[in-house]
């Protein structure tokens, strides 16, 4: 059911043109679940989903996140207080839009790909 989820959900994510968080969170899981998968000797289940693709997708989204949905120091610069800004995330579709909701969303996503990564 997982594996169902995050597949019919990828060119949704694929073609995404700004910032989205929850979706890589759902990723992040979808990799870790192939991974165990894959140790348990269970690598029949996995036959039907296509796995490099599911992977570069993956990496595409964090490094896109990052792009268009973080502060960096050249877009506060154009916010009434930048320093409150600089390192923060928002939601572009929704007029820069910054909530702690979304900020925990990324940071989630960014931190499980980061731990999980490296």
């Amino acid at each position: 059911m997982g594996l169902k989820n995050v597949f019919s959900h990828l060119d949704f994510i694929t073609k995404r043109d700004t910032s989205y968080p929850t979706p890589l969170e759902l990723m992040n899981v979808a990799v870790k679940m192939t991974d165990i998968i894959k140790l348990t000797g269970n690598d029949d289940l996995l036959e039907t989903y296509d796995l490099i693709r599911l992977r570069r997708i993956w990496k595409y989204r964090v490094e896109y996140e990052l792009a268009t949905g973080s502060f960096q120091p050249e877009l506060a610069m154009y916010f009434y207080a930048p320093y409150k800004f600089v390192g923060g995330f928002f939601a572009r579709h929704d007029h820069f839009r910054t909530r702690i909701d979304d900020c925990e969303h990324f940071l989630s996503g960014l931190i499980n790909y980061y731990n999980y990564t490296y």
